[in-house]
């Protein structure tokens, strides 16, 4: 075997692809597909309210549409500071319900999207979204209202506007939520929420939520209060189900299809390098 510069070039040069290949799936693209530092995003929600009515003791529901805006405002070390801003308004009036809205400050690991301790205005537990590369496992999901990260727990696939996605469901009942104010009433929580996820980017493209607050004003006796039947609009179904399109397409030709092609080449390279220099005398 006699190495020439042509088949020394060849061979070195199928390294590099190689060494580039590692570098960029183990060190430059992990980075790249954190939770972005520029955040900006608007969740759109329609559904109804169903309110008791403290007059005439009955239940009245409210047409509404919901937004939940999130903002990044500042990255410390790899978390995510994120404030969020939840606005209800009637569906039919437009008029702005006060009563139910919020805005949180948020502290979210960038690389597995989960609540940090000791960040944002309050600690949270569980993911603040699924991660990327979802698998068929129960995830803890931080819920406002519970106070708390109940699990949601992967319950099927199927196709949904092109995609195939995991369906991921949170069913928790009587979560004790503290006493109603005015009445002192010990206060329970039942949940039901659906989610569609895109399991490669992480990206849920439909939620469903039905979320009811009782009061207990005797033992094994529940009274609603309050029920949220909320779930995403036909716009934001579009919008994520082009966003997971997208993002998926970009993980896996950037970690499979692309990835796989660069290794090829470098070592067929290699391997064309050192038949050379074994065919040189």
């Amino acid at each position: 075997m006699r190495w020439t510069g042509w088949s020394r070039g060849l061979t070195i040069s199928g390294l590099i692809l190689v060494i580039l290949s590692m570098v960029w799936l183990l060190a430059i693209f992990p980075a790249m597909a954190k939770l972005p530092a520029d955040l900006d995003k608007a969740t759109d929600f329609e559904g109804t309210y169903t309110v008791m009515n403290s007059e005439t003791q009955a239940m009245d529901e409210i047409p509404v549409n919901v937004e939940r805006y999130q903002l990044a405002t500042d990255v410390q070390g790899n978390v995510l500071i994120i404030e969020e801003t939840v606005t209800s308004t009637h569906a039919l009036a437009g008029v702005e319900l006060a009563q139910f809205g919020s805005t949180s400050v948020l502290g979210v690991e960038r690389s597995t999207r989960v609540h940090v301790s000791g960040y944002g205005d309050m600690d949270r537990t569980g993911q603040f979204t699924f991660p990327a590369g979802a698998k068929k496992e129960s995830y803890p999901f931080w819920i406002s209202t519970a106070g708390r990260a109940p699990d949601a727990e992967f319950i099927g696939e199927q196709d949904f506007h092109g995609l195939r996605v995991f369906e991921f469901e949170i069913n928790a009942q009587d979560l004790d939520i503290g006493t109603q104010a005015g009445t002192g009433l010990p206060q329970v929580l039942d949940i039901s929420t659906v989610i569609k996820v895109e399991p490669v980017s992480g990206v849920p493209v439909d939620t469903e939520s039905y979320t009811v607050i009782n009061i207990v004003p005797a033992p094994d006796m529940k009274v609603p209060v309050c029920i949220s039947d909320l779930r995403f609009t036909d716009d934001t179904i579009a919008d994520y189900v082009d966003y997971a399109t997208s993002s998926r397409n970009m993980i896996l030709w950037a970690t499979v299809y692309g990835f796989w092609a660069v290794v090829g080449l470098g070592g067929a390279l290699i391997l064309a390098g050192g038949a050379i220099a074994i065919r040189t005398r």
